[in-house]
């Protein structure tokens, strides 16, 4: 099962690049981190607010289901208990319950609002096409209750706060 992850560009690089500016100009003002490991401790939590944000923010899919990860928050749903996907006000996956589920990577944005969400529309086509390739494969619809697994990914923010702050 192929996933496909959708990102994008400028919510990986700018908090990257802003969190290794960060913790350079940091390290040239307090000196070496291993003498000071609070001043450490704060750097690597500005990192890896920067990772979560960027980096971890993503839409991934597959053929039986689509997830989207906000922050640490991850929400999975199946295909068939999606309504339709939407990109008037930012990317939103609509439920059949009326639920939705969107994304802050491709959220809703008043620069958007005027240009139609150009950015956003190879992501939308992706998911619409995946969606719609999930109900042709299927022949059917679910009617039973609509099933979201929302999740906290505390183990990547484990690993990457023992990765930001480990001494060598």
């Amino acid at each position: 099962m192929r996933m496909k992850v959708l990102r994008r560009p400028v919510y990986v690089w700018l908090p990257v690049t802003g969190a290794i500016v960060t913790y350079a100009f940091a390290a040239l003002l307090i000196g070496p981190l291993d003498v000071e490991p609070q001043a450490a401790f704060l750097l690597g939590g500005v990192a890896i607010f920067f990772w979560a944000l960027g980096w971890n923010s993503a839409i991934r899919s597959t053929a039986d289901y689509v997830t989207m990860t906000n922050f640490l928050v991850t929400s999975t749903v199946a295909w068939i208990d999606v309504a339709q996907v939407t990109v008037e006000d930012g990317l939103t996956v609509t439920l059949r319950d009326g639920r939705t589920i969107g994304s802050i990577a491709f959220g809703s944005s008043l620069l958007g609002t005027f240009t139609g969400y150009r950015t956003h529309q190879r992501a939308f086509r992706l998911l619409r096409e995946a969606h719609r390739a999930a109900l042709r494969a299927r022949h059917r619809k679910s009617n039973g209750p609509v099933r979201l697994d929302v999740t906290f990914e505390w183990r990547r923010l484990l690993c990457a706060l023992v990765a930001s702050t480990a001494r060598s």
